[in-house]
């Protein structure tokens, strides 16, 4: 959500470019507590807020305060977390991949709401949510269930 790379990540938070690889990895093992604390703390220093899983929902990472920003841009952000390509996800919403890449970086004057919609739905039947911006706090995503 920050829009830096991997390499980025690893020196901020002082670990190895391989170790974000493999945060980043579905089929992740459970990472340490320590290594955690220190992505978490490069998240929160750069205006993310971090949710852990509850009984009755999942993760979810959003920005901590408004920015303006519409739902739409953490389309992108929403479907890393499930882990589908841009092809997978035009497979499973029925709409093309150059919409979907438009719809993900903001790139159109107008929000095309019947696609926007179509994949927030694609999104919410395969687990995540899209977390519209509130007063208190900005847009981000949560997956609907706890994964562990």
């Amino acid at each position: 959500m920050l829009g830096k790379t991997q390499e980025w990540l690893a020196n901020a938070a002082k670990i190895t470019p391989a170790v974000v690889i493999g945060l980043e990895s579905p089929k992740r093992k459970f990472p340490d507590d320590h290594t955690l604390s220190l992505v978490k703390a490069v998240f929160e220093a750069n205006g993310l807020e971090l949710t852990a899983a509850t009984e009755d929902q999942g993760e979810a990472v959003r920005w901590r305060e408004p920015s303006g920003k519409s739902w739409t841009e953490c389309l992108r952000h929403a479907r890393a977390m499930l882990g589908i390509s841009l092809d997978e996800m035009a497979e499973k919403s029925g709409i093309g991949r150059s919409a979907i890449a438009r719809l993900e970086r903001g790139d159109h004057k107008r929000v095309p709401e019947q696609s926007a919609s179509k994949l927030r739905d694609v999104l919410f039947d395969n687990g995540v949510l899209v977390i519209p911006e509130s007063r208190d706090q900005g847009a981000g995503v949560r997956a609907r269930v706890k994964y562990r």
